[in-house]
């Protein structure tokens, strides 16, 4: 049964297929979980999995692995950083819990997840990452426009990658911070105002989840946003 999220979507949807060309979900993934008004939207570079191994509805990876908890557009409240087990889920999840209070069901109404490139390959270096980063920017900038977002937490894009898009006047509130021995960032953050919503955002940059979740607790990662949105 639709929601009042699904018409949404919906077109959302075809209209990235017609500008795209691209046919079916085994070929991008936009949605993890109803786009609906939410205080955090997370952001990854780009889904995963070969399209050639994904199934044409998006729900199942050749090797049995969920690719979604939903083949239409979640109207049972599916949510796949709950309900499908990837690693990069699990890691997640150890962030997310003390940003919800400790209580990761609110996951499902206060969490909305997608990507900066929502064409699908099975590494990043398969895609033209800055071409696919602007092919999705007028979809996902609707997007924003109904998540309202206070939270932009990015796991693994860059700061300048949404700001550069995505917003204005944007401030950096904390320097990025790298992790020499794993060559990763492990903290950065911006506040910035939204262009779809002329509203402010803390803009994070953490380490992937799917790799570095690891370091969401040895650089109090958690404890550094709430404080930052607090401040």
């Amino acid at each position: 049964m639709d929601t009042e999220f699904t018409e949404f979507m919906r077109q959302l949807e075809d209209r990235f297929k017609a500008a795209t060309s691209l046919l079916d979900r085994s070929k991008y993934k936009i949605f993890y979980g109803q786009i609906r008004p939410a205080w955090i939207l997370t952001l990854g570079i780009n889904p995963g999995g070969s399209p050639s191994e994904t199934s044409a509805d998006g729900t199942t990876h050749t090797s049995g692995v969920p690719a979604a908890a939903s083949g239409s557009y979640f109207e049972n409240d599916e949510h796949d950083v709950l309900d499908c087990e990837w690693k990069e889920n699990i890691g997640l999840r150890k962030l997310l819990l003390p940003l919800l209070g400790g209580n990761n069901l609110r996951t499902r109404h206060e969490v909305v997840k997608t990507n900066l490139a929502f064409r699908r390959s099975a590494r990043v270096n398969q895609i033209e990452k800055e071409r696919a980063f602007d092919e999705s920017a007028p979809f996902l900038n609707e997007i924003i426009r109904v998540v309202r977002p206070k939270l932009v937490l990015l796991t693994g894009p860059s700061v300048s990658s949404f700001n550069d898009r995505f917003g204005n006047n944007a401030v950096t509130v904390h320097p990025p911070q790298r992790k020499d021995s794993i060559n990763q960032t492990v903290f950065a953050a911006s506040k910035v105002r939204l262009r779809a919503t002329n509203s402010e955002a803390l803009v994070a940059q953490v380490a992937h989840a799917s790799q570095w979740s690891a370091t969401y607790d040895e650089y109090d990662v958690a404890g550094r946003i709430i404080a930052l949105m607090e401040a």
